[in-house]
């Protein structure tokens, strides 16, 4: 692991996360040593390593939360997407605290938080993230099959763990979003569906695999594509389990569509701006 020292910590957003509403970007590493076959953010610029490395390495912005200490005041109140080339709660996070560092110094400003995430980590942050107003927190679960998910995920937290973070986090009030993104293979589909159905999840995420040139999307090319055929999956498929879900009576943001800032919510009369999480 590199560590670095970054000169900022929130930048504007771009792309689909401006699209779809987001002020702001917070990334407190570069790379990710989860290993996700499909993942977009190898092709982007800011990695300057060859493509085949993505998911060995991983850089550390040390002075990341002194930088949101100062930073945070000009995203008070915007929308703030943590993190988009990136996973802030990867291994890394269990011991440099750089992720619950940002969150701690974000709270006196109250940004509309989105995070987004794999790890079961972000469970371990639960009392700083129910001292904000308006915020969400958005965990891939993209399969129902540990099977699957070791294939295009190798070095990713089980499905168990993911399920068993949501749950704690919902159990807490902390809305939650469930990112079935991109869509891999799927054994038990009604299962599965069923299963979404009765967590009912504050926003629901489906993607399909598509062929992003490299560039960005659910998948990275070649390799993530020729690993869905060998495994056996395709545009039929991901549409009758999508089809599934709304059948279940489920709401499914599709692609772009589902990455979108918790709504602003007001402070009650006569409360500070951090709840009492006692």
């Amino acid at each position: 692991m590199d560590l670095i020292e970054s000169r900022s910590i929130f930048s504007p957003a771009t792309g689909f996360i401006r699209r779809g509403g987001f002020a702001w970007t917070c990334n407190p590493y570069v790379g990710c040593t989860f290993s996700c076959v499909y993942c977009y953010a190898a092709f982007l610029p800011q990695n300057r390593r060859p493509v085949e490395d993505w998911g060995r390495w991983v850089t550390a912005k040390t002075n990341a939360a002194a930088l949101a200490g100062k930073q945070a005041p000009k995203v008070a109140g915007q929308a703030v997407y943590l993190s988009s080339v990136t996973d802030p709660y990867q291994p890394a996070e269990r011991s440099l605290f750089l992720t619950r560092g940002i969150l701690e110094a974000l709270v006196p400003h109250q940004p509309r938080l989105t995070i987004q995430t794999r790890g079961p980590l972000v469970a371990r942050d639960t009392d700083v993230l129910r001292q904000f107003r308006s915020v969400r927190v958005n965990v891939s679960i993209p399969t129902d099959s540990e099977r699957v998910r070791v294939r295009f995920e190798p070095k990713a937290p089980p499905l168990a763990k993911r399920w068993d973070a949501v749950r704690e986090l919902r159990a807490a009030g902390v809305p939650v979003g469930v990112c079935v993104t991109p869509t891999l293979p799927v054994e038990d589909a009604a299962g599965f569906a069923r299963h979404l159905a009765e967590f009912r999840p504050d926003v629901l995420v489906c993607q399909d695999f598509h062929d992003a040139d490299g560039k960005f999307g659910a998948d990275t090319g070649e390799a993530a594509r020729a690993l869905l055929a060998e495994v056996g999956w395709g545009p039929a498929d991901y549409r009758a389990f999508v089809d599934r879900l709304s059948g279940e009576g489920l709401t499914v943001y599709e692609g772009e569509a589902g990455f979108f800032p918790p709504p602003a919510v007001e402070a009650a009369p006569g409360r500070g701006l951090i709840d009492d999480v006692a």
